[in-house]
């Protein structure tokens, strides 16, 4: 491997460890950015240590950020569908243009079905050298807004102990959930005001897990909240109380997979009639053959 691309590889080391992974995905070279993930997930877990970068700025071959401002409709979608394809909904979800979130949306599908091909990722417009690495932060760039890293650390630091390593989304123990809810919606800094989504789904291995997509209308920025379960004990503090949306997307998923959110007042089926049995979002699930003697339908058959 040649000086330029180990030059190139502690670089990206260096800006996943601060939290910067878009600039790590950003690499067009797979092997490159193969190469300075592995590295990265040493370092995290203390196999090897962390590479140092030369005083002087990254070599000419490297990339320069991308400079999504100054991207065509065209190529932010060709941009949005590689970071989706490559695991990061999170910046697909946080681009504002629904017309553009919503082409990029439909040809990640469409890739992922083997109906179009992986579009190429937009060639960065700005120069290596041209870049002020004196900055923490890279103004005016969309996909900056989501800051799970940096919460992460402040609710750690707020709250000790109560965080879970998850370089995806920031994982925590339930039982102080409410308590952390409140201090991001109510911190001055954070100003987490909007509940814009929270789901549940089976992960599997005999667990559930709640997500939450907030974000600041004040400060527009974002994060993902998620929050794992066993089903032998499937509780979580509930947020009704602090985000008032949260009372049906509770309801709806506890209707579907028996998440109990505990302090909900009103927490009781929104789909299904209360008597009916099971959760059917859970991978185990069986329909029941009848309700109050009606057959019922066995949708499934033929799907696989």
């Amino acid at each position: 491997m040649t000086d330029n691309k180990e030059t190139l590889i502690a670089v990206l080391v260096n800006k996943g460890l601060d939290g910067d992974m878009d600039a790590v995905n950003a690499c067009e070279d797979r092997i490159v950015r193969g190469k300075a993930k592995a590295m990265i997930a040493k370092v995290k877990k203390g196999t090897a240590e962390r590479p140092s970068v030369p005083q002087s700025s990254a070599p000419a071959s490297a990339p320069g950020p991308l400079d999504v401002s100054s991207l065509s409709k065209e190529d932010m979608v060709s941009y949005l569908v590689n970071k989706g394809l490559d695991g990061d909904m999170d910046v697909v979800n946080a681009c504002e243009d629904k017309i553009v979130r919503g082409k990029a949306k439909a040809m990640i599908v469409k890739v992922k079905k083997g109906t179009a091909e992986r579009p190429p990722m937009p060639v960065s417009t700005i120069p290596s050298n041209a870049v002020d690495t004196s900055k923490e932060e890279i103004p005016s760039v969309e996909v900056n807004k989501v800051i799970n890293p940096k919460v992460r650390e402040m609710i750690e630091e707020k709250f000790p102990g109560t965080t879970i390593d998850n370089e995806k989304a920031i994982q925590l123990h339930p039982e102080r959930w409410f308590d952390i809810a409140s201090w991001l919606k109510n911190e001055e800094s954070l100003f987490f005001d909007s509940l814009q989504c929270q789901m549940g789904i089976d992960v599997g291995d005999e667990n559930l897990e709640s997500r939450y997509n907030l974000h600041s209308m004040k400060h527009d920025h974002y994060i993902e909240i998620r929050i794992t379960v066993s089903r032998s004990n499937s509780k979580i503090p509930s947020v009704e109380k602090i985000w008032r949306i949260a009372d049906w997307f509770e309801r709806e998923t506890y209707d579907m997979l028996g998440i109990e959110f505990i302090g909900h007042r009103d927490l009781r089926r929104i789909l299904l009639p209360e008597d009916w049995e099971g959760w059917p979002l859970r991978k185990d699930y069986q329909e029941q053959e009848t309700y109050h003697g009606i057959v019922v339908p066995k949708v499934k058959e033929g799907w696989e």
